[in-house]
């Protein structure tokens, strides 16, 4: 047993500083312990600003089901559509920074809205910390079978030929589908007509119906496309379609300009402290990697491909930049 000599007592002085760096490594290090294995301490809430249904929401209920698993926790959807989802990202942006409250976002939205609507309580980057994509898809850019368009470019030459007289459908003001097709009228100069529709459903039957010339449309409308009634004229992703591999990238048929990858993903209010960060994205990515989950967002149109933080806080504020002129350029309306 070690002798208690003068040599061998900490002195006051010395005591007194010890006992003060052990306050604060204990200060630094429980924060950290409870962030890494305290996740999650209640149930967690995606919110999602589009109608239930839809592709995005149905991307949200699969991963609240997988994620309620691998936590052993609840994970709930809640749906607050409304003004370009400028509803449900406001009540996101206002809410604890805690990891409990995410947002699915669709970043071209979340873009385009941010540029339309006035006075938001939020600002579209600095008031989001960004997780992870969830999945990446495409819209496809449709005509009428009946119709004499063969190609992009027949299209886009008789628009020319014929100002403000081409018509096509989107799925409403200020939506992706309406941004795309500004987006490749702007990039080939050419002015098309713009009808809005109150979801893709009646966007569809618009097209189906000849009352529009083309339409801009996600997966919701492949079933028609697939039984010969629309023509694929193009793809606005990155990448041809797995589901039409013979229809080219939007690039490939001569406008790289208006090219659109059609992703959602998950962001938290400002704040969220980075291991909770890292759990969330490493929760996200393992369950994105299961066979059925992989199935299901194809089934829905997407791939699912999760990306660092770091790279989709970068992606939102590239769409955020990009997209922001575009609504300026061409005067993009809410009405």
């Amino acid at each position: 047993m070690d002798q208690d000599t003068p040599l061998s007592r900490p002195q006051p002085g010395r005591r007194r500083a010890l006992l003060a760096l052990a306050a604060a490594a204990a200060a630094g290090a429980w924060p950290v312990r409870a962030q890494q294995t305290g996740f999650p301490s209640k149930t967690v809430r995606i919110v999602v600003g589009f109608p239930p249904g839809g592709s995005s929401d149905s991307a949200a209920r699969i991963l609240a089901e997988k994620l309620a698993l691998e936590w052993g926790s609840p994970v709930i959807v809640e749906n607050k559509p409304g003004a370009g989802s400028t509803i449900a990202t406001a009540q996101v942006a206002s809410s604890p920074p805690d990891g409990h409250t995410l947002l699915l976002i669709a970043p071209g939205t979340h873009a385009v809205s941010a540029a339309l609507f006035s006075n938001l309580s939020y600002d579209p980057v600095r008031s989001f910390t960004s997780i992870t994509q969830v999945g990446a898809g495409t819209y496809f850019l449709l005509v009428n079978a009946d119709t004499p368009y063969k190609t992009l470019r027949d299209l886009l030459d008789d628009a020319k030929a014929r100002p403000g007289a081409v018509t096509y459908a989107s799925t409403g003001n200020g939506s992706g589908s309406h941004l795309v097709a500004e987006s490749l009228g702007s990039a080939a100069g050419v002015k098309f007509l713009h009808t809005p529709y109150n979801g893709a459903a009646p966007a569809t039957l618009a097209l189906l119906g000849g009352q529009v010339q083309f339409a801009v449309s996600d997966i919701s409308a492949i079933g028609h496309l697939q039984s010969g009634k629309l023509r694929a004229l193009a793809v606005t992703s990155n990448r041809r379609s797995p589901l039409v591999p013979s229809v080219p990238t939007i690039a490939e048929a001569g406008v790289p300009q208006a090219e659109y990858v059609l992703s959602v993903g998950l962001v938290g209010p400002a704040g969220v402290p980075g291991p909770v960060v890292d759990q969330l994205h490493a929760a996200v990515s393992k369950v994105l990697a299961l066979p059925d989950v992989r199935q299901r967002m194809a089934a829905l149109g997407f791939d699912a491909e999760p990306s660092s933080p770091q790279a989709y806080g970068q992606t939102i504020a590239s769409d955020v930049d990009k997209f922001g002129k575009l609504v300026r350029q061409v005067g993009l309306k809410t009405s």
